[in-house]
């Protein structure tokens, strides 16, 4: 793309300010610019290879948390690279209307508003949304999300994401609508939407129904009753076993396994049931376990899903006992004592009544699995209602088939496995939801009785041609509009360009949790609807957990803010944690705020450097290296920049985020700052005494710089486009309006050069043995240390004579003396081998040796002391057996860092004490 002119990209070649490095001003520019220069818009290139992701839509009630944060970055990471290596990229953004949730959020916000209207009024009566009414409601809600409903997006730019803005959906826009209508009427055609009354998940708060996977199960301190239903004709009586006795006015019949010795002489017997009138049949059926309670199962086929499945094989009646806001019904199965009572007080009021008339057997403490409605929390009621359903067999067996042939593949491998067993034991799907913010379900019934589906409001029925029509009440599952999201946002059913060129997709990166509920129906949507994949790879991201490993949450008060991060540390910060997490490893992390500190320092690291490489750069005119003006350093340096290179393609290919990452670490942090920004500084002093402006010391200075700007850009956009911006370029370059759009580095095969790295490592070791016996022995960092090198070999010697400028400057060491093997230095001095090298440091000159000696001995004797106390608590046989395996492993831990301490201390008065 065209440079753009606008002032803050005028900065090549100026030096950076002084300071550490700023990221919210930083960031607030860079923001600014890519948005005002349209830098994130979609420019179709036909000519190009295409790459392209649907991010998971947030949902307009959310605010952007550390999971979305996580895959943000992910994402942000492919499409930045690929658009450097020259790919037509599409990441398409958007929201999801989330039905249950931004309904309840409108509703708690009317409620509020009607409660302060109420202070005031002179009659008092409840909120209720249908006094509002259906089109007043669905008003209010559109107000709301008008106002608030975009708020993630926004939270997303401070993550530096480059969605194609220009491309923002939403699940309730009209071409959406148009998809899902379209959709909807091919699966009625198609014979696999119908209508169906069972038992459904029902939330008494939402006052909807649920899906399986739309309901979180949580282990729930209970009680098991055992109640006596007594034998009719008085000879003997069974003993059910319930958790839940308020449904025992739903019962129909008593089952029991038909092989079951104790039960075989009752079936076809007749038992009454407690605190009624009725009697019930004794029936036997297989799906009873003998093993559970006391082997005999009340049967309430309208408030158990399986009880359900029971009444139909045997032909039995549902009465419905409990009505939609969890009440007990005020019908001729409830006896009138019990009638519209909350069903947990119903259940007091039973147990109390079963236990007066002696019924109750007894009660036993029991903990078992208890449904809650994933949105709000409240226990769920199996409740049989009469719901709309997706047959999902035929649907089933091609999404399995695409996992199972590999065109479809998960990262990592091990998540098929859940979603090929969801789908193998599918049941169908019930896709229609009691609210009223939603895609309302396009079937119509005309006064005839006559039912139809339509894309659009039919003006008469196509069946009999009656103009009174009425559209079903009821609104789809949210999860049937999402799992339309990859090509309804690319304008199917209508043949966009869009469509034909980016579909299917390339990626989806997303929660395991979500797996089930949504890419096993996008996969099954697509295949069905447009005969292909919708994507070639799903990445499943880690969970990030707290520090002591629970999962976030808003309403525990232990979520962490990832804006909050962002403000503390940088976006580029957290960005490079987030990729450090990587895909493949540990998919539970937990939250370790030293880990963005330890990035934030890495950040500042990067930005001095590029403080000094700029400052080196003044009139710089950036040519390639010219092989034979190279030094020893130079070609280390460049041979690790383009193996760094291979190996960071290598991750990307692969996913191997957290390996890219640590890569550019190490190399930026160790090989980069650390060795040769000093040893190009030496370089750059002998340059200059010879007069050489423009050296080959600068254009490699530049060369590696320059290309790590862009190696590093997709995971840390922020500091690298500023960094970049200030570099002199070439005019291919200057041409671009930021390095977003300069090609990615590649690594180049002149300059493998394994010699040049074998004999740089051997320098740095030997500069590594000075520092290290300085450390040890704790000699003053100003002070320089003459320093005796005996090389017993001649090309090593040479080497070494040829890097002593090196080993002064980085060692701090003068005189440095480098002799032939078998020397050493008078008087006591440590030393440390590295191959054919000996590395002397006298030490007499250096520190006082008998106090040292005395200093070490007393260091000694107290960390002899703790290793005694540490051992002994080891060895304690109660404390092993007592103590957490956390306070047992961080003891012995500390045990070996002792014993690591007094091996060192001892070697160092080896040499103290040696002539």
């Amino acid at each position: 793309m065209s440079k753009a002119s606008t002032p803050e990209m005028t900065d090549e070649g100026q030096e950076l300010k002084s300071g550490p490095y700023s990221p919210k001003e930083i960031e607030a520019k860079w923001t600014e610019y890519w948005f005002e220069n349209y830098l994130f818009y979609l420019d179709l290139d036909p000519e190009k290879p295409r790459f392209s992701i649907a991010l998971p839509p947030p949902n307009i009630t959310g605010s952007l948390h550390m999971g979305h944060a996580l895959n943000g970055t992910l994402q942000d990471v492919l499409i930045r690279l690929k658009r450097m290596q020259g790919y037509n990229v599409l990441w398409q953004p958007g929201t999801d209307h989330a039905g249950i949730s931004t309904q309840m959020v409108v509703e708690r916000q009317l409620r509020k508003e009607h409660d302060e209207r109420m202070k005031t009024a002179s009659e008092k009566k409840p909120f209720s949304r249908h006094e509002i009414g259906r089109e007043k409601f669905i008003e209010h809600v559109w107000k709301w999300r008008n106002q608030y409903g975009d708020a993630i997006m926004n939270q997303y730019k401070r993550l530096g994401v480059s969605f194609n803005w220009d491309r923002l959906a939403f699940t309730m826009d009209d071409s959406y609508i148009k998809a899902i209508y379209h959709a909807f009427v091919i699966l009625y055609a198609d014979g696999l939407i119908y209508r169906g009354h069972r038992v459904t998940n029902w939330c008494p708060r939402c006052l909807t129904s649920l899906s399986d996977l739309e309901v979180e199960h949580e282990d729930t301190k209970g009680h098991l009753y055992h109640i006596k239903y007594p034998v009719v004709d008085g000879s003997d009586m069974l003993v059910i076993a319930t958790t839940r006795p308020e449904t025992m006015f739903g019962d129909v019949a008593v089952a029991v396994h038909p092989e079951d010795e104790r039960y075989k002489h009752l079936i076809g017997k007749m038992v009454h049931l407690p605190l009624t009138g009725r009697d019930l049949q004794v029936i036997a059926d297989e799906y009873v376990d003998r093993d559970f309670g006391t082997g005999a199962l009340k049967i309430t086929p309208a408030h158990d899903a399986n009880d359900w499945e029971v009444g139909q094989r045997h032909l039995l009646q549902s009465p419905v006992v409990i009505d939609p806001h969890a009440k007990m019904s005020d019908n001729e199965f409830v006896p009138v004592q019990f009638q519209k009572l909350d069903r947990f007080k119903a259940r007091e009021a039973v147990v109390k009544e079963l236990t007066e008339y002696g019924f109750l057997v007894e009660i036993k403490d029991y903990v078992h699995g208890v449904g809650h409605c994933e949105r709000c929390g409240t226990v769920i009621e199996p409740y049989l209602s009469e719901q709309w359903y997706l047959r999902m067999k035929e649907l089933a067996q091609p999404a399995i088939t695409a996992v199972e042939e590999e065109r479809v593949q998960f990262i990592p491998p091990r998540y098929a496995a859940p979603y090929l067993d969801r789908l193998r034991n599918i049941k169908d799907w019930n896709i229609s939801r009691q609210l009223w913010w939603g895609h309302r379900i396009p079937v119509w019934t005309c006064s005839e009785g006559h039912e139809g589906a339509y894309e659009e409001e039919p003006e008469q029925c196509a069946k009999c041609g009656s103009t009174t029509l009425s559209q079903e009440e009821d609104v789809l599952d949210t999860w049937f509009s999402s799992a339309l999201w990859p090509f309804a946002t690319l304008g199917w059913p209508d043949k966009t360009k869009e469509l034909q060129y980016f579909y299917p997709t390339t990626v989806l990166s997303t929660a395991r949790e979500i797996i089930n509920l949504w890419v096993a129906r996008m996969i099954f949507m697509s295949l069905k609807l447009l005969g292909t994949i919708p994507f070639k790879h799903v990445l499943i991201h880690p969970v990030i957990q707290t520090h002591d490993g629970k999962r976030m949450s808003k309403s525990k008060g232990n979520a962490i803010d990832p804006i909050d991060m962002i403000d503390k540390y940088g976006a580029d910060a957290n960005r490079f944690w987030f990729a450090s997490m990587g895909v493949k490893g540990d998919q539970d992390v937990r939250f370790r705020e030293e880990k963005l500190e330890e990035y934030k320092r890495f950040v500042n690291k990067l930005w001095n450097a590029g403080r000094f490489v700029i400052s080196q750069l003044q009139e710089y005119k950036p040519r390639a290296p010219v092989e034979s003006e190279l030094s020893l350093a130079d070609r280390w340096v460049l041979y690790r920049y383009n193996d760094l290179l291979d190996r960071v393609h290598a991750g990307f290919n692969a996913y191997d985020f957290d390996d890219v990452a640590r890569d550019l670490y190490e190399f930026i942090w160790d090989y980069f700052c650390d060795w040769y920004l000093e040893i190009a500084k030496i370089q750059l002093a002998q340059e200059e005494q010879r007069g050489e402006k423009n050296g080959q010391t600068r254009t490699v200075l530049y060369t590696v710089f320059e290309g790590l700007m862009r190696a590093l850009h997709p995971i840390m956009p922020f500091i690298t486009e500023e960094l970049w911006s200030r570099l002199p370029h070439s005019i291919a370059f200057k041409e671009l309006d930021s390095i977003m759009f300069a090609p990615y580095p590649n690594g180049d095969p002149r300059y493998k050069d394994e010699q040049a790295d074998a004999q740089m490592s051997h320098i740095v070791r030997v500069i590594r043995a000075v520092r290290n016996i300085r450390q040890t022995f704790e000699v003053p960092a100003r002070t320089e240390a003459e320093v005796f090198i005996a090389v017993d070999d001649e090309d090593e010697r040479k080497l070494v004579e040829s890097c002593a400028d090196y080993i002064k400057r980085l060692a701090n060491a003068s005189p440095v003396t480098i002799s032939g093997g078998g020397e050493k230095p008078s008087g006591k001095a440590a030393f440390e081998l590295i191959s054919h090298s000996t590395v002397h440091v006298p030490l007499e000159k250096l520190i006082d040796v008998g106090k040292t000696r005395e200093k070490l001995m007393q260091r000694l004797t107290a960390k002899e002391k703790e290793h005694a106390r540490a051992r002994e608590l080891l060895e304690n046989d109660s404390f092993r057996s007592k103590a957490p395996i956390e306070k047992v492993e961080q003891q012995e831990a500390v045990l070996a860092d002792l014993e690591k301490q007094m091996t060192s201390i001892k070697a160092q008065l080896a040499v103290l004490e040696s002539e």
